[in-house]
């Protein structure tokens, strides 16, 4: 049949083609009326992509976030999930979830299980995920025959969510908090067993020792510099004394050495003034001539004493730089005296470092530990709690309409095919020449008055 024969057989039973639309569009509509309409009520959580953790400050990377998005529907749908649910509401304890169960487990229906696990399955079996690679929205949506029971679920979910995520970062981390508990109590007693040894070790030898820092040359510094200081002030000392006992350079420096040669000059400046206009033997020139006598003298002695306490302080520099210089060499004996003792003494004092590094680490690690356990922060922000429905999501009377006189419409075609085939009757010239295998001679054209 080809398709000329084919739209002339459905032209001609059109009416059962439509019968059968009909028919069925109806049937559709009517049994789309009796079915209970169901609410469909969704809640909406954001992912922060750019969360910092506020305690270790790591940061989710972008690459990620389709594969965390896809985690995080894994664990919504997960039964643990759906389990928190039923104990959240107390489903298990509700008359009419109880009332369905026992009428399944009354039938013997294989995997029914106990009963959370079946209220958890069913809850699942209406519950969908949603999730976009165009945003960082996910779409918790619970379908049910009541309005505010849609809403109701798919909060549970939600709080359950939120709370499933929070556990999977504390629980964790508080496992890891009572890990690192019981590790520092014996790395605590190690260390506390490492201190001890080097306290019996240091009152044994009667030494005391420190790890291997600058402190432990410390005392050996401060001599040397000390005995710097003295080999400086020793040599200043010895050059002024030279230089006082073979020119009196630096005694002629002294305040009274210098107040005594100025009155000296000035005594002899007048004694050569009364020697020019009186001659000796004048009574003022006498007196000053006694007058110049004693200044010399003065002046003679203090300079030898002057010289003298020049000497003394060189003396006195050289017995302080011996001095130095043997509490240097003590000090230097009592470090190096016994090279095994200080070794022996210093392995001591390594493994007390060490364990106090370790116990440090550990204790750091504990902290993190802890304090990540206690935290109620995550990366979900609500953006949206669900809320009743205001109309039905479904049944959908015109769209089932529609399908119901579609199919009617296809059934119908296929019904008046079949018929063709099995009533075939001539509807134009191919027909007369494909039943009778003659040629065309020739068609009569019959007016249209005359087929009424």
């Amino acid at each position: 049949m080809d398709l000329q024969a084919l739209l002339l057989a459905l032209r001609a039973r059109w009416g059962l083609i439509v019968v059968f639309a009909v028919i069925a569009g109806a049937a559709a509509g009517i049994t789309t009326k009796l079915l209970p309409k169901h609410y469909l009520a969704t809640a909406q959580v954001v992912v922060n992509s750019q969360y910092v953790n506020p305690i270790t400050g790591a940061q989710m990377q972008g690459m990620l976030i389709p594969a965390y998005l896809n985690t995080q529907a894994m664990i919504l749908t997960n039964r643990s999930t759906a389990l928190q649910v039923v104990d959240a509401l107390h489903l298990a304890d509700d008359p009419a979830w109880r009332a369905q169960y026992a009428a399944l487990a009354a039938k013997l229906t294989p995997g029914v299980g106990s009963l959370r696990e079946w209220i958890a399955q069913s809850l699942l079996s209406k519950f969908k995920v949603g999730t976009s690679d165009r945003d960082n929205i996910i779409s918790l949506s619970y379908d049910s025959p009541n309005a505010d029971q849609a809403a109701r679920m798919a909060n549970a979910f939600l709080d359950a969510y939120l709370q499933a995520n929070l556990a999977l970062r504390t629980g964790p981390a508080q496992r890891n908090a009572q890990w690192y508990a019981a590790q520092l109590k014996a790395q605590q007693a190690e260390l506390q067993q490492a201190q001890a040894r080097l306290v019996d070790y240091q009152k044994q030898h009667g030494v005391i020792l420190t790890a291997q820092d600058p402190q432990a040359t410390a005392p050996l510094q401060a001599l040397a510099a000390q005995q710097a200081a003295a080999a400086a002030a020793n040599y200043a000392d010895l050059s002024r004394a030279q230089v006082a006992a073979d020119h009196s350079a630096e005694a002629m420096r002294d305040p009274v050495v210098q107040t005594l040669k100025t009155s000296l000059a000035q005594a002899e400046a007048k004694l050569s003034q009364l020697a020019q206009t009186e001659g000796p033997n004048n009574p003022q020139y006498i007196a000053k001539q006694a007058e110049v006598s004693s200044l010399r003298a003065k002046l003679a002695q203090q300079i030898a004493t002057v010289q003298r306490t020049l000497q003394s302080t060189a003396q006195a520099s050289q017995q302080s730089m011996a001095a130095m210089q043997a509490a240097m060499r003590a000090q230097q004996q009592r470090l190096i005296s016994d090279d095994t003792l200080r070794a022996e003494g210093q392995l001591l004092v390594q493994q007390v470092a060490n364990a106090q590094k370790l116990y440090d680490a550990t204790l750091n690690s504990y902290q993190q530990s802890q304090m990540l356990s206690k935290s109620d922060q995550t990366d979900l922000t609500v953006l949206s709690r669900a809320v009743p429905p205001l109309s039905p999501t479904g049944p959908r009377v015109l769209i089932t309409v529609a399908l119901g006189g579609l199919l009617g419409l296809i059934l119908g075609m296929s019904v008046a095919l079949l018929l063709e085939q099995l009533q075939r009757k001539v509807r134009s010239v191919q027909d007369v020449i494909d039943l009778t295998g003659a040629p065309l001679l020739g068609t009569v054209q019959i007016h249209p008055l005359l087929l009424r």
